[in-house]
């Protein structure tokens, strides 16, 4: 396993390592291992410093559809990294798993849906929420307070109404052509663009119609249930059934 690329594709830099990755197949789960490289250690990737087992470990960013998980190997007392692989110990997930959330809560969505889309335990998720919430988790809390100004939610909602109504029915093709691939939009939405890729595994996969019939009632449902945070490419579907 190349764990170069691995660490350049996370961001992971020196004095920080990838010193294991654990693969479970059965689980379709992965973990990261990441500590502090020995000074003046070489040829080795288990050359780390030795914390006496004190560690941290979050939930990370997907890995295609393979689910991860990151430790991080520090001293006790110290600081952790600020890196989008490492995160706040108060957190069960890591920086850039928590800016997806956010950014998915900011769209709208509700911790259920967010829930099933990344694949996250519900428990975990409603103490990040929380943790917002209270102002726990300062950075992310600015974040969240900042993501949508009242004025804007009004606005957001009378658009939703008008947006709904103009949906294509059900029936339209256009809905087939977007789980199929024949049918690209330029999707601005977060929570749309992982929604999307997943139906459109489950749809190809799919043995008979009614299964397909479920997918397409998935993919319209969402776009009804958050027309406010998805105008754009409401515009684009109209557009396309004109």
């Amino acid at each position: 396993m190349n764990y170069e690329a691995i660490e350049a594709l996370m961001g992971v830099t020196a004095p920080w390592i990838i010193h294991e990755i654990h693969i479970n197949k059965t689980y379709n789960r992965a973990e990261i291992c990441i500590g502090m490289a020995k000074s003046g250690w070489f040829g080795t990737r288990r050359a780390i410093q030795n914390f006496d087992g004190h560690h941290k470990v979050w939930r990370h960013l997907s890995m295609g559809t393979m689910r991860c998980n990151v430790r991080v190997d520090y001293p006790a007392g110290g600081v952790l990294p600020d890196a989008p692989w490492s995160g706040d110990s108060r957190s069960p997930f890591s920086h850039a798993l928590g800016n997806q959330i956010i950014s998915l809560l900011s769209e709208g969505l509700s911790l259920g849906t967010i829930s099933r889309l990344l694949e996250l335990d519900a428990d975990q998720l409603w103490q990040f929420k929380h943790g917002i919430d209270t102002g726990k988790l300062g950075s992310a809390a600015k974040i969240m307070a900042n993501a949508r100004k009242p004025a804007e939610t009004a606005i957001a909602e009378e658009q939703a109404v008008e947006n709904i109504s103009s949906l294509p029915p059900i029936s339209d093709t256009v809905w087939q052509d977007l789980l199929t691939g024949d049918k690209v939009l330029d999707m601005r939405n977060l929570g749309l663009r992982l929604l999307l890729t997943r139906l459109r595994q489950q749809y190809s996969m799919a043995q008979d119609d009614d299964v397909r019939k479920l997918k397409v009632q998935q993919l319209r449902q969402y776009f009804e249930k958050n027309a406010g945070a998805a105008v754009y490419e409401i515009e684009q579907l109209m557009g396309a059934v004109q």
